[in-house]
């Protein structure tokens, strides 16, 4: 290239001039400046694009019905042994009388019931609130993530996944029907509660 004139345009160039005003061509001997666009690269493109491309490309892979029931099968197992294991203390004895029919059940009953439902709250608040992930959710390499940024979630947020766990395993005759069609339904594969604690379901 002429160092007064753009080889490729013919423009006129500016003293002291690196690029051509008009075509963006490097002239002749100079190097272009650290952060600079290479010859042919637009010295105008808009950054918000390429930060949008590269948001979607990290974001990470929202997971479904099959490896969260995989995964919830396996905490479910967890705590029927938990609860298998207090049964055995009397305080759930049902006993029936074989003469009368008579059902009689024992006076802590109530409380042992009260006492899995808090150990089942706990179970799933605690360990998602810590790391976002049940013993479940870590066999199968998933965890629960803030859904504005994948980040995270706290203990509030898992508590409210967990109350309304009661109401995604509706109907109780076929445990979370409900939930596995609300994540069928929802574009970022959301139950019931993660819709409320605005919370998704992604690899770890």
């Amino acid at each position: 290239m002429s160092e007064d004139k753009c080889a490729q345009c013919g423009t006129p160039a500016s003293p002291g001039a690196q690029y051509c005003v008009a075509c963006g061509a490097l002239f002749t001997g100079q190097a272009p400046p650290a952060g600079q666009p290479a010859q042919g690269a637009s010295v105008y493109a808009p950054s918000g694009a390429t930060e949008t491309q590269e948001h979607y490309a990290a974001a990470p892979l929202l997971q479904g019905v099959a490896i969260r029931f995989v995964a919830q099968l396996v905490d479910v197992i967890i705590l029927a042994i938990i609860f298998l294991i207090l049964s055995f203390s009397g305080a759930g004895t049902i006993t029936i009388d074989a003469s009368t029919a008579q059902v009689s059940i024992s006076p802590f009953f109530g409380a042992l019931i009260l006492i899995d439902v808090i150990i089942a709250f706990l179970y799933f608040t605690l360990l998602e609130g810590r790391n976002g992930q049940t013993v479940g959710k870590m066999l199968v390499k998933i965890k629960v993530a803030k859904k504005v940024d994948y980040s995270p979630i706290t203990y509030g947020e898992a508590a409210v996944r967990t109350i309304l766990r009661i109401i995604d395993l509706i109907p109780f005759i076929a445990p979370y029907l409900f939930g596995a069609v609300l994540i069928w339904a929802s574009e970022y594969k959301q139950r019931l509660g993660d819709r409320v604690a605005n919370t998704v379901v992604i690899q770890s």
